[in-house]
């Protein structure tokens, strides 16, 4: 599997979906060229891409201004992304995926940070936030661990033991693309 996940504070929550596997071939991160994400990309059959993103693809770290330096997957990735299997966990990965008939478990908007929550209208506390973000990410690794992609969102949204508005909107924002 290769890693494509930005040294980002504001998703490192995301590093416990890779941080025990020991079938990593390549860890990505924003230090690396383009070239260097191609060559990975090209050298494995499974990709794990996490971070903050949209629609056009995941991102690098988050500037001060709110802005990001790059993008490390875009539009330019997809024709070595075609015929991999895809794990995509950024904002709107779904959109990202849906538009380049890419294959794999995607997600949606996911509220990670208080900013975020606030533009979706959802009510939470920093608190909820933190202990609920771990949690959403080792239930999404146990299952990665124990189920087929096109049955974890699912089996995710079954998890949810909070239902709050939150975990309703986190839980019910991953999708599978054949």
């Amino acid at each position: 599997m290769t890693i494509i996940h930005a040294n980002d504070p504001t998703t490192q929550f995301l590093s416990v979906l890779y941080d025990q596997r020991n079938d990593i071939k390549a860890h990505i991160t924003e230090k690396n060229t383009n070239m260097e994400v191609i060559r990975a990309i090209r050298g494995d059959d499974t990709i794990m891409m996490l971070g903050h993103g949209s629609g056009a693809g995941l991102c690098s770290i988050l500037k001060e201004d709110r802005d990001f330096e790059r993008l490390i997957v875009n539009g330019s990735h997809v024709q070595f992304l075609r015929d991999k299997t895809c794990i995509g966990i950024w904002c709107k990965a779904n959109e990202f995926a849906g538009h380049h008939k890419l294959h794999g478990l995607f997600s949606g908007m996911i509220i990670s940070e208080l900013y975020e929550a606030s533009e979706e209208h959802v009510t939470t506390t920093k608190e909820e936030l933190d202990r609920e973000m771990d949690k959403f990410a080792s239930r999404l690794r146990d299952c990665l661990g124990q189920y087929a992609l096109k049955d974890i969102p699912a089996r995710m949204k079954e998890l949810d033991d909070v239902k709050s508005e939150l975990t309703r909107f986190n839980y019910n924002n991953l999708y599978f693309f054949e």
